[in-house]
């Protein structure tokens, strides 16, 4: 790495444009993370003659941008599996209902949130193997993890009429097995 390869002095502004992008402070850390991560694996690439903050602003925006995308990719797959899934299942009318509802609300979760959720509340991996399949830190699990059980919560409340929901999400381990 080069010795003016010094990022501190431009988080507070890379984490502003990246809550601009994103409308939420909490994604803004997660995308500015996950940018710096890339700024570092492409340290090499970075020429030093011309200023660090567009570079790292240009990765900001592409490491969004390639988010988005994926995120939205994702969302249409999502839809089309829950479309699919409906003549699958033959439970009681209550059950069914209460699945389709479900099947719902996971949908309108942003697709970071429900892939952690998935991977640890239905597949049952540990944070650190979650992290490891998608590539964040445990940390950022465990916070995209959390958000994800309070938005299903909001989303199954929004989706029952008024009803408290009957749902409690579960699983996920902070230890390997």
């Amino acid at each position: 790495m080069k010795a003016n390869f010094d990022v501190t002095p431009h988080l507070e502004d890379l984490w502003r444009y990246g809550r601009v992008l994103t409308r939420n402070d909490a994604d803004a850390d997660d995308l500015v993370q996950e940018a710096l991560a890339r700024a570092l694996t492409l340290a090499r690439s970075y020429d030093a003659s011309r200023p660090l903050m567009p570079w790292l602003i240009a990765i900001v925006r592409n490491t969004f941008l390639t988010s988005a995308v994926r995120a939205d990719v994702e969302r249409r797959w999502i839809a089309a599996y829950a479309e699919v899934s409906d003549p699958l299942l033959l439970p009681s009318q209550e059950h069914s209902a209460e699945l389709s509802n479900v099947r719902k609300a996971l949908a309108e979760l942003p697709t970071e949130q429900a892939e952690v959720l998935h991977l640890v509340g239905v597949l049952g991996f540990t944070y650190y193997d979650a992290a490891a399949v998608i590539g964040v830190p445990h940390g950022t699990v465990m916070s995209r993890l959390s958000r994800a059980r309070a938005a299903l919560k909001r989303n199954m409340e929004k989706s029952s009429d008024g009803e408290p929901a009957a749902l409690k999400v579960v699983g996920g381990r902070d230890v390997a097995k």
